[in-house]
């Protein structure tokens, strides 16, 4: 298991999350293909998903808190969703998804360019056509400015300046069980974190 679960059991905004939700949020704990910080992004995800109402009262409250954070109209509006959202499963880290989300980080970082769209203008549709006889859905969020890929993550799930909340949807999407992200320099933005998550066929 990762470390961050051992540091988490002693922190005092960890202490209401029982041991076996803590090993069930840490299901990248074990592969080899996401480095420490990707691992922890999907860590806090999983927590999220699994109880979102404790999620906002522990960890998401703490994390404001401590990034200073302005509990505006969309904060608290995404506080009162997450105490509204029911629970749901944990996601799987994927390889291929995580190949995915890594050549797209890439691209994008070399390139300096930024969206779905490949630097070679290959819309997202046609991205994922080679993932398509593993995958019966694919969907993919991606965030800038981040050199740490929690911060990426709580960034997507605030969604500012997103009217739709798009990003925040893929993340709470009950239906998805996979996931791969990747985080990678940019040659404009610093970093780039690409989430791509999936349901196999």
């Amino acid at each position: 298991m990762l470390s961050l679960n051992l540091h988490a059991q002693d922190n005092d905004i960890f202490k209401l999350w029982p041991d076996s939700t803590l090993a069930k949020a840490n299901s990248a704990s074990h592969v080899d293909f996401l480095s420490e910080t990707e691992k922890e992004s999907i860590f806090y995800m999983n927590l999220l998903r699994i109880n979102p109402r404790l999620f906002t009262e522990t960890y998401f409250a703490d994390y404001i808190k401590s990034k200073d954070i302005k509990k505006d109209k969309l904060v608290k509006d995404l506080i009162k969703e997450l105490e509204e959202t029911p629970k749901m499963n944990p996601l799987l880290p994927d390889k291929q998804l995580s190949d995915f989300a890594k050549a797209h980080a890439i691209d994008m970082g070399q390139s300096g360019r930024t969206g779905h769209n490949s630097s070679k203008g290959k819309p997202f549709r046609d991205r994922i056509s080679d993932l398509e006889h593993h995958f019966m859905a694919i969907n993919e969020n991606c965030n800038y400015g981040n050199e740490d890929a929690v911060d990426a993550f709580i960034d997507l799930l605030i969604d500012r300046n997103v009217p739709n909340f798009g990003h925040r949807k893929n993340i709470l999407d009950p239906e998805m069980k996979l996931v791969g992200v990747a985080l990678e320099p940019h040659e404009r933005w610093r970093f780039n974190y690409v989430q791509d998550f999936g349901i196999a066929k």
